[in-house]
């Protein structure tokens, strides 16, 4: 299994997860500043009304004690500690002080407005005003039409049947109230500091108010967030799956190209234009390369049959020119070289015909029980007289049966023996060992060798390859051996393999279905 971030389709939407991370985190902590901002701005606001509404007022007939506790209402201070409520006179004689307020926060240091001065009229006398100052009577021609009246920005309202435009309400005394922050053992409060002529009052709430207005924001922040972090990575996961579909139908095409898969193409259907546009490149590259293809197949099986029957003749001709010329002649000796190079050849056009039957696919098998196990005894024993100082050892499983083409599986005998012979060190080993498990038999070849190098382990099945040209030329052979003996292998359903083997040791594998039935 790929690793997760190597597919594009999952990079893509965790890179999007992360994009819309980054954007989402951005806009909590702007919205999350504004909404502070504004939290502050609309508590100072209420500060500011209630206290100048307060210190302009007589004191409460309830008492001081119930509008501290309307206010820890109307301000959210759900602790008593969180309200601090202050009035005095202006000799600085205490009315009232919340018993949460700080020791250490001295009235008399309490940076109080000044009170700014009374309004006169015309003739420079202020104009009335008295806290309980009554309304004047109702007119006698009362309009019950009109609306209920309002009050007024200080709270006051009318009697029935009276309104502001009748008659002048009694101006308010003048007051001023300032904003500030009081810094305290138990925390910092926003206090609002008014004056007016015959008070001063302050009143203030502990910042914990704001941070615990925030708390529901940045809780809201932090369940909203994840939540929306894994509904847009599954969206985009959704989206690019789905914009790849075109790649993944290319890809699954690609593996069914094979050497007689060159007719696959790639449908459109209604494709992005991008896509239409590689898969139109991608099925004219597959046309071009089955088109080649054929052409070197067919050049091939050309090339070799036609060769088939002059070499027979050729051969034929040396071999009768042998027979005619004096024993032991320079002539003899000639013709005897020429007619090797003649085999050489003719061996080479039937593997070459073998090869391109097998890429055309129509490698014909005459398949019959084969008996492995006694194929490899004489295999062994004739390996041993061609090569007398090499130790040879065999395990080999009795009564090993395949349904094979006998020939053609002794082709691939003979060239792993073969090679196991030509490419042995002097005085060295060759091990042979055939199995059979439940489903396949299994042929190992290992022999003492140099090795293979890394480099020419990937390459050691390609036709006409050898792995050093320098020592080839002293070897006999053409590096079409192990292509063959692959091919041949293939086509009864099975497969050559080169193992990993430790140093100066090449081992083979061939393995073959234990009961390979069926027909083409």
């Amino acid at each position: 299994m790929k690793p997760l971030f190597r597919s594009f389709r999952w990079r893509l939407a965790v890179l999007s997860a992360l994009l819309a991370g980054l954007a989402l985190a951005g806009f909590a902590a702007t919205a999350a500043w504004w909404i502070r901002d504004a939290n502050r701005g609309r508590l100072d606001g209420e500060l500011r009304a209630q206290a100048q509404r307060a210190v302009i007022r007589p004191p409460p007939r309830e008492g001081w004690e119930v509008y501290e506790r309307t206010m820890q209402s109307l301000l959210n201070a759900h602790e008593s500690a969180d309200l601090l409520l202050l009035v005095t006179d202006q000799e600085g004689h205490i009315d009232y002080r919340s018993p949460a307020w700080p020791a250490e926060a001295d009235p008399a240091q309490l940076s109080w407005p000044p009170v700014p001065p009374r309004p006169t009229d015309a003739n420079d006398n202020p104009p009335p005003f008295s806290h309980d100052r009554p309304w004047p009577p109702p007119p006698r021609d009362h309009d019950f039409r009109r609306p209920p009246p309002r009050p007024d920005e200080y709270g006051r309202r009318p009697p029935p049947g009276q309104h502001p435009g009748d008659h002048p309400l009694p101006r308010p005394p003048p007051s001023s109230v300032i904003l500030t922050t009081l810094n305290t053992s138990v925390g910092a409060y926003r206090i609002a500091l008014a004056s007016s002529p015959h008070a001063h009052l302050a009143l203030g709430v502990h910042f914990t108010v704001i941070h615990q207005n925030m708390a529901a924001v940045r809780t809201a922040f932090l369940i909203a967030i994840p939540l929306a972090l894994v509904l847009i990575g599954l969206g985009a996961g959704f989206l690019s799956h789905r914009a790849l579909r075109p790649i993944q139908r290319l890809t699954a095409t690609v593996r069914k190209v094979t050497a007689q898969g060159l007719d696959q193409r790639i449908a459109l259907m209604e494709e992005d234009q991008e896509f239409a546009e590689l898969i139109d490149v991608f099925n004219a590259m597959l046309e071009r390369l089955e088109r080649s293809f054929m052409q070197a197949s067919r050049f091939s099986a050309d090339a070799a049959h036609e060769l088939k029957t002059p070499l027979a003749i050729l051969q034929g001709q040396i071999e009768r020119a042998i027979q005619d010329a004096e024993s032991g002649s320079t002539q003899q000796a000639q013709l005897a070289s020429i007619l090797d190079e003649v085999r050489r050849l003719a061996i080479v056009s039937r593997k070459l015909l073998l090869l391109s039957q097998a890429d055309a696919g129509r490698l014909r098998l005459q398949r019959a029980p084969f008996n492995l196990s006694a194929a490899l005894d004489e295999l062994l024993e004739d390996a041993r007289m061609l090569g007398p100082t090499l130790d040879m050892t065999g395990e080999i499983a009795p009564d090993l049966i395949v349904q094979a083409d006998a020939n053609l599986l002794r082709q691939v005998l003979y060239n792993l023996i073969s090679n196991a012979l030509k490419y042995n060190l002097e005085n060295g080993w060759i091990r042979m060992s055939a199995t059979k498990s439940a489903d396949r038999i299994e042929m190992m070849v290992a022999n003492a060798s140099p090795g293979i190098p890394a480099a020419d382990r990937d390459r050691i099945f390609e036709r006409f390859y050898r792995a050093d040209p320098a020592r080839s030329r002293e070897i006999e052979g053409f590096g079409l051996g192990l292509s063959v003996s692959r091919e041949i292998a293939r086509a009864h359903g099975g497969d050559l393999l080169l193992q990993a083997a430790p140093d100066h040791e090449t081992r083979f594998i061939l393995i073959l279905p234990a009961d390979y039935r069926f027909s083409r």
